[in-house]
């Protein structure tokens, strides 16, 4: 009995550990400017915000990433900490976006925006290209972190999405 009572005890603490460490920091991203729609082939722009908090603890090694869509282009954002690199083929790949923030102090939040805009494709024609409802702007992002000596992920955020009306170019 002093065992399983160990065991319950043991796996208590271990999940509360895994919650405190968990929860200790939120990742929100949003189109901070910028239409909902737009239409296929006129060149449009959007402000993409990151939003990093930490809940109540000093956070280490704090890093967030995620891709933003080949068919962007993303000006970059000139800040310390933040690379962009593209990921494929040519100029057509996604971007990678990698804020190194290093320390988040607790109960702080920082803010990165992103200023992200369609590109020509290598026909030469803006993007988009075709009518799509729910058109995806990035691919997600998510942070990793250390607390208290062990390493964390956070959920990945839901990609951001702008409805493309009209017709297909030919």
């Amino acid at each position: 009995m002093k065992k399983i009572i160990s065991f319950l005890i043991l796996t208590f603490c271990m999940l509360a550990l895994l919650s405190v460490g968990a929860s200790a920091v939120t990742l929100e991203t949003e189109i901070t400017a910028g239409e909902s729609s737009v239409n296929v082939g006129i060149e449009s722009e959007w402000t993409i915000t990151i939003t990093i908090c930490s809940d109540g603890e000093d956070l280490e090694s704090v890093v967030v990433q995620g891709g933003i869509g080949a068919d962007l282009v993303v000006t970059d954002p000139g800040v310390q900490g933040v690379t962009l690199t593209k990921q494929g083929k040519g100029k057509m790949g996604a971007t990678i976006v990698k804020w190194d923030i290093g320390t988040l102090a607790a109960n702080n939040c920082l803010d990165l925006d992103l200023v992200v805009t369609t590109r020509l494709n290598p026909n030469g024609k803006q993007e988009f290209t075709s009518a799509e409802e729910g058109h995806e702007l990035d691919g997600g992002f998510s942070a990793t972190y250390w607390f208290d000596g062990t390493e964390y992920e956070t959920e990945e955020t839901m990609p951001l999405t702008v409805n493309v009306v009209g017709l297909e170019e030919e």
